[in-house]
């Protein structure tokens, strides 16, 4: 179908800006920039310098409405694997839609999300997981995300893949040699070779899976959820750390009602920050909800920070949250240090299960390098690995992976408990069918335009 269209879409992001580029693609995509971009180098596109930039005019008829380059790469040498012109001008949305514009009216489609990768996932320039890790590549928090993305994009995850289904492949190729030809009298696989076969297969998978959460914070970053009573400087700390007043601090009790996040980039990790209610007993409705929201971000969250005014003695609310945190990635934040010191930090300890505590003032700023160097030092491994190592880092290939494991798994109980090889065959073969959907190989079409659908417009 793809063959049969000429898609058109402004490539860019919206908003003012230096370039803006409007981008078609298919087999008339020359033809219609013949009407739409003239350049007294060419009398048409298709005699083009294919990668080399040209200079001229997007003109509507007779009239000029910009200026800028444009060039024309030569199927299937181009993202899409069809003949591609991109044109180049300034990034005003005024002269991007109106050259947008004239590309449709000159035959081109308006793109859908996501089409363009398509085509060039139909057309055999990627496979599934690398345009997916061309949306991952966009979308990145940070350096590690970016760099996890572009080894996904490079092959790495589908290397993988291809690797464990030639595997997989050769043993049930095996197993069904002796199925089908029985009259042969050929020599069935023991449980041994069996198992020897599918020992790599678990153990690659279960490896990968077991690293999918690292994966999922690089890609999504450590959610820290900043919890302690009213007062005891959370919203300064948040402020502290992103050195900007993002969250309003006054010493009225409560003024924090709901869950504010925010993002700041550590060692090219994300870091999620969660400021919370202040933990309290109040008879008012609505603080008591986003105190239920303070304690469900505890149990959810990667990391906690506990807040804690080390100018009051400790009460209750404060007690339980040691309490609370004790097992868990947490960290004690013994705050107001520029005050005399009223806790008793042997007993904080002791309720906490010596989580690790820092003295700082976050109003003041004293202790916040160390802080720093401590949340870093945390980044620092994923940052490190992110682009070294495999991650999974997308929550669809984490379930294949998981589902693939599981049938193989099923398969090697069902060789030691001395099952007939066609029951074996099934299991093998439905392992290899999920991890073909993670490079596309065995996806249906439904599955693909719902991912796709999910990409911005234009890529």
């Amino acid at each position: 179908m793809y063959q049969e269209t000429t898609i058109a879409a402004i490539a860019t992001a919206p908003g003012e800006g230096g370039i803006g580029i409007v981008r078609l693609s298919g087999a008339e995509s020359c033809a219609i920039a013949d009407q739409i971009f003239h350049t007294k180098k060419l009398s048409t596109w298709k005699d083009a310098v294919p990668y080399h930039m040209y200079f001229g005019h997007v003109v509507d008829g007779t009239m000029r409405i910009d200026e800028g380059l444009a060039v024309y790469m030569k199927a299937p040498h181009s993202y899409t694997g069809e003949d591609v012109v991109e044109i180049q001008i300034h990034g005003s949305a005024e002269a991007l839609q109106e050259t947008l514009s004239l590309a449709l009216r000159c035959g081109a489609v308006l793109a859908t999300r996501g089409e363009f990768t398509k085509r060039a996932f139909f057309n055999g320039r990627l496979d599934l997981s690398q345009a997916e890790a061309v949306m991952d590549i966009i979308s990145a928090g940070g350096k590690a995300a970016l760099r996890q993305a572009e080894s996904h994009l490079r092959g790495a995850l589908s290397t993988f893949v291809h690797s464990c289904r030639e595997e997989l492949k050769t043993l049930i190729t095996k197993l069904e040699v002796t199925i089908d030809y029985p009259e042969e009298d050929l020599e069935d696989l023991t449980r041994k070779e069996i198992e020897d076969a599918v020992k790599p297969i678990t153990t690659s998978l279960s490896a990968l899976l077991q690293k999918s959460e690292t994966g999922r914070l690089i890609k999504e970053g450590l959610r820290t959820a900043i919890v302690g009573r009213p007062n005891a400087g959370k919203s300064s700390l948040l402020n502290a750390l992103l050195r900007e007043n993002r969250a309003i601090v006054t010493d009225i009790p409560g003024t924090t009602r709901d869950t504010i996040e925010e993002t700041v980039n550590i060692s090219g990790v994300p870091l999620v920050l969660m400021d919370t209610a202040g933990i309290r007993h109040t008879e008012n409705k609505i603080e008591r909800i986003g105190i239920e929201r303070t304690w469900d971000s505890v149990e959810k969250a990667d990391f906690i920070l506990a807040v804690i005014d080390g100018s009051v003695p400790l009460e209750e609310e404060t007690k339980q949250l040691l309490t609370t945190i004790k097992g868990k990635k947490a960290m004690i934040i013994l705050n107001k240090y520029d005050l005399p010191l009223a806790v008793d930090v042997e007993e904080i300890k002791q309720l906490s299960g010596e989580v690790p505590i820092i003295h700082l003032s976050a109003q003041y700023g004293s202790g916040m390098s160390e802080l720093e160097d401590i949340l870093r030092k945390m980044t620092e491994k994923q940052e490190t690995e992110a682009g070294r190592e495999l991650f999974l880092t997308n929550m669809r290939h984490v379930e294949l992976v998981r589902k693939a494991l599981e049938a193989v798994n099923r398969a090697k109980t069902a060789a030691e408990e001395g099952a007939p090889a066609d029951f074996i065959v099934v299991d093998l073969t439905e392992a290899w069918n999920l991890l073909g959907e993670i490079t596309g190989d065995t996806v249906d079409d439904e599955l693909i335009h719902s991912i796709f659908s999910s990409f911005c417009v234009g890529k």
